[in-house]
């Protein structure tokens, strides 16, 4: 029985070493051509700082929206971590700095704790206007704007969540400020603002982002009770261990 519990713990080691350095989970994601088909935009002009190490502002002419693909080639995570399917892949930009085309194919990793705090906050406030008439609070509620200038409301908070230095919420000035918005998103963007300091954040359970080199992230939706792969792995590791156990036991 020692003998056992000796070669049980040195397998159970290297099976949490493999897991420790495995690859993270991947997903490649092509997106529509249109890339804005599933809700539409608000083009507007955004300014905000210069990637370090240089120093300045830049402005820029872009569309405001909610994204849409499919995803495929799904590594690391069950496909069900997908809240609306692989199909219709509903995503907003996390990376402005980079660029994504319509009809473009990325590789991405998935970051299931790549939010920042403030996008929590900020997407809290977002689910607690659009649920007002549902008669339950909507997790996802973000991830399906009725309209494009409310889908552009939601991806300018997300960039202000992000790239904004200063506590406050204000595009109008600030690290990050946008401007030439239509009169509708500048409405949805009053009213989400107008909730972030009486409403909760969104839990990160709910968030996950998409991240590559070379291509815009994406910030999504995550479901609940999705293990991360290394606790998927690790389960498996512990159950193994304890059928043998029971096993040696018996014997």
């Amino acid at each position: 029985m020692i003998a056992f519990q000796h070669t049980f713990a040195l397998l159970t080691c290297a099976c949490a070493a493999s897991v420790c350095s495995a690859a993270p989970a991947t997903i490649t994601v092509k997106f529509d051509n249109n890339i804005f088909a599933g809700s539409g935009y608000d083009a507007v002009n955004i300014t905000l700082p210069k990637l370090a190490p240089a120093s300045g502002s830049i402005t820029e002419y872009v569309a405001a929206g909610r994204f849409q693909g499919t995803g495929t080639n799904v590594v690391g995570v069950p496909e069900s971590i997908f809240v609306d399917g692989l199909n219709d892949l509903y995503m907003y930009c996390y990376d402005v700095y980079e660029r994504i085309n319509n009809g473009q194919t990325v590789n991405y990793t998935i970051n299931l704790n790549g939010e920042l705090a403030r996008t929590q906050d900020f997407l809290g406030a977002v689910n607690s206007v659009m649920s007002q008439s549902k008669s339950t609070y909507d997790p996802y509620a973000w991830l399906h704007p009725v309209n494009g200038y409310q889908g552009a409301a939601i991806q300018l908070g997300i960039w202000e969540s992000k790239y904004e230095t200063s506590a406050g919420w204000d595009l109008g000035a600030g690290s990050f400020s946008a401007s030439a918005l239509e009169t509708p998103t500048v409405d949805w963007w009053n009213q989400f603002k107008g909730a972030i300091d009486s409403t909760a954040a969104l839990d990160g359970k709910y968030l996950m982002t998409f991240e590559a080199s070379g291509a815009q992230d994406m910030i999504a939706g995550d479901p609940l009770n999705v293990p991360e792969p290394g606790s998927l792995a690790l389960i498996g590791v512990g159950l193994a261990g304890l059928a043998l156990a029971r096993r040696n036991k018996a014997q």
